[in-house]
């Protein structure tokens, strides 16, 4: 009975746990707090992304002088991606780590493959971060969110992956549902009454994504060693494509970046690819450094 009712991590990871943790070194204590220059350089970080963010992600990067109307799917984007870009340098280094352990896990169980094959090492990471947590951020750290992690990998692998048992689906199609509604009088009855209408319909659904062309749009994972940007179409229906090959590990802590699928761009040139070779969508990220920084996206882009 208990595992019928597993944890949603929109609310426990994204609203609850990073929100805390970005709130802690944007206003807490001194101890914890970044200085008014590196937040200044986050801010811009963030700034800077915005450009480079696929139009799958609902929101692009907003600064953290926004962080109170941050929406859960920019948490998630913090979370899973754009974070260890942003706060790479940045952040003191026990943070840092504290903060991969944390994010690194939750890559894993958002991912229905990384699921099965490497939960007991999120769990591990998750029990890290618990433990770490409570010297880092005392003992007020521990709250209710944080603790219920450790109870994560186990509905992960239950239902698939933490995107099978959230409430992203649920809550993208409210705005569907705000669109339905003319106004405040019966609005279960307007609700239903759209909802019937469109039952009728036929609609015709495909269940291939069509071939992005433009930037940022354009980006995909070929083999576990190399991406691509898909430039254009030739006339016998190939693509024209900027393959990355020879990539190479962004990080190793806490673990080989590769795992989670994040990479540094090496050499590029051009080739011509059938689209049975894009194995995957992905993003090319910048980080403070210059380096071009791929992410494969893990989380479920439905």
């Amino acid at each position: 009975m208990i595992k019928s009712f597993p944890a949603d991590y929109m609310h426990q990871c994204c609203l609850g746990v990073m929100r805390k943790m970005l709130l802690l070194w944007s206003q807490g204590k001194s101890g914890h707090r970044l200085s008014p220059a590196q937040l200044r350089e986050v801010n811009q970080r963030l700034r800077n992304l915005r450009s480079d963010i696929p139009h799958i992600f609902a929101r692009k990067p907003r600064s953290l002088e926004d962080l109170e109307r941050w929406k859960a799917t920019e948490f998630r984007q913090f979370m899973l991606y754009t974070g260890k870009v942003v706060l790479r340098g940045i952040l003191p280094e026990s943070l840092y780590s504290h903060f991969m352990a944390f994010s690194v896990a939750l890559c894993i169980l958002v991912s229905p493959h990384l699921t099965q094959t490497h939960n007991v090492y999120a769990h591990e990471l998750l029990t890290y971060f618990v433990e770490q947590g409570r010297y880092i951020y005392g003992k007020e750290f521990l709250v209710y969110n944080v603790h219920s992690l450790l109870h994560l990998t186990a509905d992960a692998t239950t239902y698939g992956s933490l995107d099978k048992c959230s409430a992203f689906a649920f809550e993208s199609y409210m705005h569907q549902l705000k669109k339905m509604v003319r106004s405040g009088n019966h609005v279960l009855v307007q609700a239903a009454k759209r909802l019937q209408e469109r039952s009728q319909i036929p609609i015709q659904t495909s269940e291939e994504r069509p071939i992005q062309l433009k930037h940022p749009n354009n980006v995909y994972i070929v083999s576990p060693t190399s991406c691509c940007e898909v430039l254009e179409r030739t006339n016998s229906g190939k693509l024209l494509c900027r393959v990355f090959s020879h990539l190479t590990s962004y990080l190793y802590e806490p673990c080989d970046s590769m795992i989670y699928g994040a990479y540094v761009c090496g050499p590029s040139k051009m080739e011509i690819l059938d689209k049975t070779n894009l194995q995957g969508r992905a993003m090319i990220l910048e980080d403070g450094h210059g380096r071009k920084v791929v992410f494969s996206l893990l989380h479920d882009l439905d």
